[in-house]
Parts: structure tokens; sequence; C-alpha cells
């Protein structure tokens, strides 16, 4: 699983001015219109985990960031 930009704790160390405006930023440029969030990135890696068929490929979870 590839995940693009998540809200997740590892954003609290960054200034919250600088995290906003990226934030701010992403919600305006991705085509789903709005930052990922850690169920996200969950409900992917549990579809590998249930799908005994899918294998050696990369499931990019990124609100559509490729495709801008």
């Amino acid at each position: 699983v590839s995940p693009g930009l998540i809200d997740t704790p590892w954003w609290n160390r960054v200034p919250t001015a600088m995290k906003d405006d990226l934030f701010r930023q992403q919600v305006e440029t991705l085509p789903v219109g709005r930052v990922g969030q850690p169920q996200d990135v969950a409900h992917a890696i549990q579809f590998l985990i249930e799908n005994g068929y899918t294998t050696g490929t990369v499931i990019e979870c990124d609100g559509g960031l490729r495709l801008v």
C-alpha cells in the first residue's frame, strides 16, 4: 500500500500553520477533495489481507494524487 497525505499524529510535530497550509493545498488539489485518514489506508490493507488472489501489486491510496 502506497499512501498519500494521511492525517496522523505524525503531523503533530510540524508547526500548525505549516500543516494547515499543506493540508489546505492538498484539499484543493486532490480529486477526492480531502486529506486521507488512517482508516482509508486500513481499508486498503484489509482488502489485501482478505483477497488472497491479489499479488504483486501496489495499491495507491492517495486520494488521486497521481492523477493530478
